[in-house]
């Protein structure tokens, strides 16, 4: 199946969300879906790319509504490959004992993990679906785990084992949809023998089942120790060289990064919770030198029953007592027309709730362009902080508003959020050594009874 992939790879690279396709030339009378690039024949505007699906002999690219101009502005030293800032010194383990400020931000923090749990069903659509983007040297390489997990969760909120599916399986797919590796049980590493040859990404690789259960993997593998059924994958994958930027997204101006989905699905045909993680490897040393993840994106179904919720957690690395700038986003309607959905399959009005470490709440919103407050029964984190609702609609922020523009009830929060202290860590996780981590969850759910499927998304602010 494919993922939802944004319409193109932007200054920031847009959430993961739409598989498109570039064309090579413009026909009024031609059907485009949302997403797909025509060049342009004006000399101050790079490419027009479709904001919606669109039916031959309705459309005009004139009409603003339908197309986005890209000029040579809005992409990364105007077309020339985006070269890597490093800053001068690896973050240091400070540990101020107050409360971190807001406003003192790291722009050299990172994300290294995403965590996902969400409903996986039988029916079409029903899949959880972690899309990711990352970001490096042209040309390199990124090695990372990824997991398909679920009955490690046997208890918490609880869940029940018959509330959990019962043997997940995990696909890593491509921008475009194509097959880079697949996995049932993470004991047992998988080939593409049973993928036709038309399915496999040009990235298509191996990965050792073997290394994963070595002990350098100990601390990684909470969620597959005693559960032979979850799936998970050690795998190197590569970053796009300019080329390859070129050949496949049109630009060689997106040579270092790459945009791949981990889908999680069920081995046996049943339904169930299930999480579907993203994990950085690089924790320590001069981090911000090394291919990071700039974008996570999830898509799964909301339900109106218990732990139906769409839930993300991830997880920051930087200086203590510092924080991280990051856009969070809970959106559905935007994916109208995508793989089939119809706009009765998405959540009508997707709330988004973020928690912190022990889940107390750091912030709401319901609808984007008005601040939200914390309800009467939430109790207060201590990171608890108001966000940006006046900047998000500013020309700054263009490029990642794509799940937001004309869909007003969508939720979103430009946001600063800090990372623990020593004592912060000490107190909150039990260790002083986790200081300048911090650990969230963003919750998607619905209001009242509706259900549908949703996303979340999180963004890296800082590209470079």
């Amino acid at each position: 199946m494919k993922f939802l992939l944004t319409a193109l790879l932007s200054i920031s690279l847009l959430s993961p969300a739409f598989a498109f396709t570039v064309h090579t030339s413009y026909d009024a009378n031609s059907d485009y879906a949302l997403g797909d690039i025509v060049p342009s024949s004006d000399a101050n505007v790079l490419f027009y790319q479709a904001k919606e699906a669109l039916t031959g002999g309705s459309h005009s690219l004139t009409n603003t509504t339908q197309w986005m101009a890209w000029a040579s502005s809005d992409i990364p030293n105007g077309g020339a490959a985006p070269s890597e800032a490093v800053p001068d010194s690896a973050p240091t383990e400070a540990a101020p004992s107050d409360i971190p400020s807001s406003d003192n931000l790291d722009t050299a923090s990172r994300l290294v993990n995403i965590s996902t749990r969400g409903y996986v069903g039988s029916g079409a659509n029903q899949q959880l679906v972690g899309g990711f983007v990352l970001k490096g040297t042209p040309g390199g390489t990124k090695t990372i785990l990824i997991k398909g997990v679920a009955q490690y969760m046997e208890g918490a909120d609880g869940l029940t084992s018959s509330d959990l599916l019962d043997n997940p399986k995990l696909q890593l797919q491509d921008a475009f949809g194509k097959i880079v590796a697949i996995n049932d049980d993470w004991k047992t590493a998988q080939d593409l023998s049973s993928v036709a040859s038309s399915d496999q990404s040009t990235f298509a690789t191996s990965y050792s089942a073997t290394t994963l259960q070595g002990s350098a993997y100990d601390s990684y593998r909470n969620e597959l120790n005693n559960h032979d059924g979850a799936a998970a994958m050690l795998i190197t994958v590569p970053l796009l060289t300019s080329d390859e930027a070129a050949n496949l997204f049109g630009n060689a101006a997106y040579a270092g990064y790459n945009l791949f989905t981990a889908v999680v699905s069920s081995s046996s045909g049943s339904a169930g919770i299930a999480q579907v993680a993203i994990e950085d490897l690089d924790r320590t040393g001069d981090y911000s030198s090394t291919a990071k993840l700039v974008n996570i994106s999830t898509r799964g179904y909301v339900g109106s029953g218990a732990n139906q919720e769409l839930v993300g957690g991830f997880v920051l690395l930087g200086q203590a007592g510092m924080s991280k700038k990051l856009l969070a986003k809970g959106s559905a309607q935007y994916m109208l027309g995508a793989d089939g959905l119809t706009s009765s399959d998405l959540l009508s009005n997707p709330q988004l709730k973020l928690q912190d470490i022990v889940g107390n709440a750091v912030a709401r919103n319901d609808n984007w362009g008005t601040s939200g407050s914390l309800e009467s029964g939430d109790t207060a984190s201590v990171f608890s902080t108001s966000y940006d609702v006046s900047g998000l609609p500013g020309s700054s922020y263009d490029l990642y508003r794509n799940e937001l523009d004309g869909h007003s009830n969508a939720s979103a929060m430009l946001i600063n959020l800090p990372m623990m202290t020593s004592d912060q860590a000490q107190s909150l996780a039990g260790n002083s050594a986790y200081a300048g981590y911090a650990l969230y969850t963003a919750i998607v759910s619905g209001g009242g009874s509706a259900t549908g499927v949703a996303q979340i998304t999180v963004e890296d602010l800082d590209r470079e």
